[in-house]
């Protein structure tokens, strides 16, 4: 049996921020929780693979990797090698998305006068 959380990673002395801190831990078996001094956000297994997408893609360390040989009997891959990912062309679009508008107001006198006819 698996116990949560459980510590993945933890960074100290960073630049910027009030504590210069990130911690990351595995919150549950499907959330990792990223902990900047005393906040923290929780991501789901597409939300941290976007955000690495991202992050890799601007650092343009992009790798995939190949299993170069496996073990008899289709046993687990047991060479591995990583090779860079060709540059796509196409970037991906960013969409800014707005916030629903709000609902119309109502007057009181409409309100008012709904009142007055049911009662």
């Amino acid at each position: 049996m698996k116990h949560f959380p459980k510590p993945l990673i933890s960074f100290r002395k960073l630049q910027g921020g009030q504590f210069g801190t990130l911690d990351v831990q595995a919150a549950t078996p499907h959330t990792v929780q990223l902990s900047l001094g005393s906040d923290f956000i929780y991501l789901t297994r597409p939300q941290w693979i976007a955000l690495r997408c991202a992050v890799d893609r601007f650092f343009r360390c992009e790798t995939e990797t190949v299993i170069v040989a496996q073990a008899q009997q289709g046993g687990r891959p047991v060479i591995f090698e990583e090779r860079e990912v060709e540059e796509r062309e196409e970037e991906i679009e960013e969409e800014e998305i707005a916030p629903p508008p709000p609902p119309p107001a109502r007057s009181r006198a409409a309100g008012a006068r709904r009142r007055t006819a049911n009662g």
